[in-house]
């Protein structure tokens, strides 16, 4: 490589990621982040937009009735924030010094840990879009929990979301209802994902004395105490499994639970494809027209056996599209395809999805907004590496800055499949 300097191994980074392949590496195992709609115009403090909720009161047979009962449409305005994720990664000058101008060697390193950075940054993404936004990322068991030794037990599905490395906090309420984190932090130092079980570094009372059963787990810096959504606004927030009067983006949503808050279905004790099918149905009555459902794996595959033989088909399909502008970019999943009586519904399975939840949408309704893309390089400055002021390395930073919004939260619908 000749005299290694930080321009030249910026020219090499901006060669290896391409933003047309972070986007291959960010949506190729997230379905619903890849399909849901994309703008990467997101200037100024916050997006506001009206959602109709109601119509005039001014129709009547009688002329004079209508005319004395006119009033303007029912409208709110929702005020989207941004919200921020980042992932932070360093190569050291050690191992740069060691590459001894061998240009592939290093690339080697640095692409390791620029992709390890992407994968953490596209899992957190996948994830998020159907969470609350509270950054709550699992929950320890509800009963019979033992805290004393290095075993942290947790509700079953959710060991998925957990790594090795991750300092964990907790707090005894969650999903906005104002708890206080716990003193303290966790560091997870093995996972298993059969048994749902975590290790930590030390004792769990002792890193965070107090967590019992039932306490709900954030990533350190992920959640903020009484339950300020930081993190990204997604499903669970916009179709809550219960509306309340609490703000949301500006809007008390019980003015109209259904039409700014979504839809709620409940599992019919007959199948899955039955309780798909009615929750189309309810959906269609407000105006809805859903082509999309996206479930968990397990989900996904009680429903295979359940439509067998019946009006459903198997296939992969690559018409959802991330940004219809670009007809390069398509990613094909597998589904399967649900007549019901709004129409065709695509059923994808998605491993961030949770078990037994599963959610009926209208793709065009969806859109993540994005001040650029996301995620991205940080390279504002026109450097993609900053030499590290207490550390003895190059950092390279990613992130976004963006928000999930809903144009018409009531053609969507959340299902419990359990």
């Amino acid at each position: 490589m000749g005299s290694f300097n930080l321009t030249n191994f910026d020219a090499a980074m901006k060669h290896m990621y391409p933003y047309k392949k972070v986007e291959n590496m960010v949506y190729q195992n997230n379905p619903l982040f890849s399909m849901i709609p994309k703008e990467t115009h997101f200037a100024g403090r916050n997006a506001t937009y009206a959602i109709e909720y109601g119509m005039t009161s001014g129709r009547s047979a009688n002329f004079a009735t209508a005319q004395n009962n006119r009033s303007g449409t029912k409208l709110e305005d929702f005020v989207v924030t941004r919200v921020k994720d980042y992932a932070v990664v360093s190569v050291d000058n050690e191992t740069l010094l060691a590459a001894d101008g061998s240009e592939g060697s290093l690339l080697d390193v640095a692409k390791a840990k620029t992709d390890s950075a992407l994968h953490v940054l596209s899992r957190t993404m996948g994830r998020d879009i159907y969470r609350s936004g509270t950054g709550i990322v699992g929950k320890t068991i509800a009963s019979s929990g033992t805290y004393s030794g290095t075993t942290l037990e947790l509700v079953a599905g959710d060991a998925v979301n957990f790594e090795v490395g991750m300092r964990l906090k907790s707090v005894a309420t969650g999903d906005g209802d104002g708890g206080a984190f716990r003193s303290g932090v966790l560091e997870v130092t093995a996972v298993d994902r059969d048994a749902d079980v975590l290790t930590t570094n030390v004792a769990c009372t002792t890193g965070i004395p107090g967590i019992t059963n039932g306490d709900f787990l954030y990533i350190e810096g992920d959640g903020a105490n009484g339950g300020s959504n930081i993190k990204m606004s997604g499903l669970d927030a916009w179709i809550p499994a219960t509306v309340t009067s609490s703000s949301f983006f500006g809007v008390d949503r019980t003015l109209d639970k259904t039409r700014l808050g979504g839809q709620r279905s409940t599992y019919d004790s007959t199948s899955v494809h039955t309780t798909i099918i009615k929750a189309a149905v309810k959906v269609g009555r407000e105006g809805g027209r859903p082509d999309a459902m996206f479930v968990n794996p397990t989900d996904w595959a009680e429903l295979a056996l359940d439509i067998e033989g019946k009006s459903a088909v198997a296939g992969t399909s690559s018409n959802r599209r991330y940004d219809p502008s670009d007809r390069k970019g398509q990613f094909g999943f597998s589904s399967l395809s649900i007549a019901t009586p709004t129409g065709m519904v695509d059923v994808y399975a998605d491993h961030n999805c949770p078990v037994n939840l599963g959610y009926l949408l209208q793709m065009d309704t969806w859109k993540f907004k994005s001040l650029g893309p996301a995620p991205r390089l940080l390279d504002f400055d026109g450097l993609k590496g900053i030499r590290q002021s207490n550390e003895d390395g190059v950092e390279y930073r990613w992130g976004y800055y963006g928000n999930l919004l809903c144009t018409a939260p009531g053609f969507n619908a959340r299902i419990t499949l359990a």
